[in-house]
């Protein structure tokens, strides 16, 4: 993060880079857990939410049988609502679909409603074993469309998370948003498990003591539980992990880098490097 001289920290940043061709990218960011729902304090996100609250004695025990495996524990879909959430998976399938569904919504509303760039997407960093992280959305426009490009994600996000104090969003996700979502993950997973690319990411950290939610015996099995975990999420999960992302005008940071020259006497007339860098509206 960029900071002015005396240490405060600056919300907007302009960068302008010299280039023959005329381009801009832009990003807005802000904090968020770690696949693992870790806040970067260690804070646990079902802590942060209030969730463990209403965890009755039933509850834990039901929870804790059915991320062991015990003989004769109750499935993902016989838990209560609170000890389903408990489970060791629920905070990463949660943060994929909203990861999805933030995805889906720029590309409908920056792009094709708006016709500012054509390609926006939302990204979380998903640490497995650093507490917190951040998200990040990125989009590539002209140097003149890039800050429209960039408020349009920003009121997009600021749309779809519910105001704290009324609850109300003034366009919540749906459950055809979160339907589609969970579709695209399940059909993702099932083609990458035929690569050695994703096992390798799969199995990365089980024996690792510093990522203890992936060790065997916790859960957290992404190979055999993922799909049921994935489509037993639900609107009221999401708008719970929504909460968890630092989305809002206060909490955000934003940057537009462009490069080129809106006067034609200014741009150079010959690369004096013996190359152009191609411009990424033409990729």
């Amino acid at each position: 993060r960029a900071t002015r001289p005396g240490g405060e920290f600056l919300q907007h940043l302009n960068v302008k880079v010299p280039d023959s061709d005329a381009r801009a990218i832009a990003h807005v960011a802000g904090t968020a857990p770690n696949r693992w729902g870790k806040m970067n304090d260690g804070t646990d996100l079902r802590d942060l939410l209030g969730l463990n609250v209403d965890m009755t004695p039933e509850d834990l025990e039901a929870a804790r049988a059915h991320s062991m495996k015990e003989s004769g524990a109750p499935s993902l879909a016989q838990l209560s609502e609170a000890a389903r959430r408990a489970q060791p998976l629920w905070p990463a399938a949660t943060l994929a679909l909203v990861q999805e569904v933030l995805n889906r919504r720029l590309f409908s509303v920056v792009r094709e409603r708006k016709q500012l760039t054509y390609d926006a997407n939302f990204q979380l960093t998903a640490f497995d074993r650093l507490n917190g992280g951040w998200w990040l959305v990125t989009v590539t426009a002209s140097p003149a469309k890039a800050p429209a490009a960039l408020q349009a994600c920003v009121d997009t996000l600021l749309d779809v998370k519910a105001d704290p104090v009324s609850g109300y969003a003034n366009s919540p996700l749906t459950n055809d948003n979160l339907r589609a979502a969970q579709r695209v993950l399940n059909n993702k997973h099932a083609a990458e498990l035929n690569t050695n690319k994703y096992w390798t990411e799969l199995m990365t950290g089980t024996q690792l003591p510093c990522v203890p939610a992936k060790a065997p015996g916790s859960g957290a099995d992404c190979l055999r539980d993922w799909i049921s975990t994935i489509n037993a999420v639900t609107l009221a999960d999401l708008s719970l992990a929504l909460r968890a992302l630092e989305i809002g005008p206060e909490t955000m940071y934003t940057c537009i880098a462009s490069s080129g020259s809106t006067n034609a006497a200014d741009a150079p007339s010959a690369d004096l490097h013996g190359h152009t860098m191609p411009s990424l509206m033409r990729r």
